[in-house]
């Protein structure tokens, strides 16, 4: 059912996980196990080791900055429909940065820049039941 003042589904809109880009993953993962006690796994992309963890609250993961990027932190909006939400956003004055990614087993994303400069992400689950589903964590 949709929410009645906004007309989107519950399970869109919120938070899905925010990604740390590193200059040094390794000494962020130690930090931020001595400091707040959060869990990682390490997971191997194409760019390299990405560690994702998890809070007692929510999940993320750091990552290597890239070329030219500086440190930073990324939220990703969860939506329903990665399509129908970049079209909602473009139409809304957002520019895409990054066109859609797909992560195999996980699910896909796309960067965009909000009026003012603000850099976010959306990020769309697997569908459950497709057969790629995610690992979760042990």
């Amino acid at each position: 059912m949709a929410d009645p003042a906004s007309g989107r589904p519950p399970d869109e809109g919120g938070l899905a996980f925010t990604e740390l880009a590193s200059e040094d993953p390794a000494a962020t993962r130690r930090f931020l196990e001595k400091v707040f006690g959060w869990r990682f796994r390490s997971i191997q992309m194409p760019m390299g080791e990405y560690l994702a963890y998890e809070t007692p609250d929510g999940r993320g993961g750091v990552r290597p900055v890239q070329p030219a990027e500086r440190p930073s932190s990324l939220s990703y909006i969860r939506v329903r429909d990665i399509e129908e939400a970049r079209m909602r956003i473009q139409s809304a004055g957002a520019q895409i940065v990054l066109p859609r990614v797909d992560v195999p087993g996980m699910g896909c994303f796309f960067w965009f820049r909000v009026p003012g400069g603000p850099l976010l992400a959306c990020w769309q689950d697997v569908a459950p039941g497709s057969g790629t589903e995610k690992e979760e964590p042990r």
